[in-house]
């Protein structure tokens, strides 16, 4: 028999260099536990070669699978069957999230801090009953590569218009319009993932007295993907995957908030919980050429759900001056998340459907800081400007900083 072909005789596809091979590497097909994603892509790759022929097959391209299983068997550095150290598959560039939601709130004519302003100095955006939003959005994010995901660089760039109305001097309710570009760039140069968001928010907010605030929001977004992912097994298979998907998020919130005066400053604990769910649907990948096109996978559909709590406060003082006030603010919250587990992503080689294997995520630090500082300029004109900084801080994966400016104005 020709040891780099399939071989049909007896019901049975398979190289006869991979019974040993599987042995040696003691990989036992379908059931063992792989360590790194390289190591579980060739287990897979070896399982699919040794495949009985039946309804499984029916549907395979056995012409490439023939190809691509010859090509493992010579992928070693002597011409020997490749090893876990030949292939690297970049599968964790497929796992990076799935796009940042725009769900700040900053702005909201009546929050807490403000509507306390307006009392004291008379400067907030009270000119009439309706007010405009406009706040563009920067973030810079950094993960931590591990034995599941490639580590990333991230930049974000987004920018919100909301329109609100003041039903009362306690009740405020908008509907904001958002957009984001995430790029997330994966270290060693091994591929990236783009990600578009647009999002319809609507958000609102009840002051229940002088001292306590509720905050609320509803969103929907819709997605849309594109990543790449740079593969090899030994010198023989090498170039480089694309692919391209759309999805959906389904996002809600409530805080709430108590404000007390001490002295000049002003001190207001906050409870919040924020909720988002994502669905991204599965897609084809297709490679840069034909020896790279025996690699592209096919992904199912997935989804991600997060649900995190937020326990801190702000501090903050004014100082009044011709024009108005201004009100510099410093804000430190614990945070927790109770969803968003280790989850499994279903994929399988485009020329052989129904052979599918999962490939595992990281599960998330449970438990991080975010920091803030902001400044709000009242002016006596009704217009705000403000300006944020955040930061997302002892995640043992993940670590971010975002910035928020943006004017706000009543009519």
């Amino acid at each position: 028999m020709n040891s780099g072909a399939i071989n049909l005789r007896g019901g049975r596809a398979f190289l006869s260099k991979f019974s040993v091979l599987v042995l040696t590497l003691g990989l036992i097909p379908h059931q063992a536990i792989a360590t790194t994603q390289d190591t579980l892509f060739l287990q897979y790759i070896l399982n699919t070669c040794n495949t009985p022929i039946g309804p499984l097959t029916a549907s395979w391209d056995l012409v490439s699978l023939n190809n691509l299983c010859g090509s493992i068997a010579t992928a070693g550095p002597s011409g020997g069957a490749a090893t876990p150290n030949d292939v690297s598959s970049n599968l964790g560039t497929v796992n990076a999230g799935s796009g940042a939601a725009l769900r700040k709130k900053k702005g909201m004519r009546v929050s807490l801090e403000e509507q306390q302003e307006k009392k004291d100095k008379g400067a907030s955006a009270d000119g009439g009953g309706w007010g405009l939003l406009v706040t563009p959005q920067y973030s810079n994010s950094n993960r931590l590569g591990t034995d599941l995901e490639n580590g990333y660089q991230s930049k974000l760039t987004g920018l919100v218009v909301g329109l609100d109305y003041r039903f009362s001097d306690s009740f405020v309710l908008g509907l904001a319009l958002g957009q984001t570009k995430d790029r997330a760039d994966f270290n060693s140069s091994v591929g990236f993932l783009n990600t578009n968001n647009n999002t319809a928010t609507m958000y609102g907010t009840w002051l229940l007295s002088e001292s306590v605030a509720i905050d609320g929001y509803l969103g929907n977004g819709n997605l849309k993907l594109d990543n790449q992912r740079k593969v090899a097994i030994g010198s023989t298979i090498f170039g480089s995957m694309s692919g391209n998907t759309t999805g959906r998020q389904v996002m809600a919130g409530l805080s709430a908030s108590y404000q007390k005066d001490v002295g000049r400053f002003s001190l207001a604990p906050s409870f919040n919980l924020d909720y988002i769910k994502t669905r991204i649907n599965g897609y084809n990948e297709s490679g840069s050429d034909y020896n790279a096109n025996l690699l592209a996978l096919h992904y199912g559909d997935r989804s991600v759900t997060s649900l995190t709590s937020s326990l801190g406060g702000r501090l903050s003082t004014s100082y009044g001056y011709g024009w108005g006030a201004l009100v510099p603010s410093a804000r430190l919250a614990a945070m927790h998340e109770f969803q968003n587990r280790t989850r499994q992503i279903s994929n399988e080689l485009v020329i052989t459907p129904g052979a599918s294997y999962l490939v595992e995520t990281d599960a998330p630090d449970r438990n991080y800081l975010n920091l803030g500082l902001g400044v709000l300029a009242a002016l006596n004109g009704g217009a705000q400007l403000f300006l944020d900084y955040d930061k997302r801080t002892q995640d043992r994966l993940l670590s971010s900083w975002a910035i928020s400016a943006g004017v706000l104005v009543g009519f």
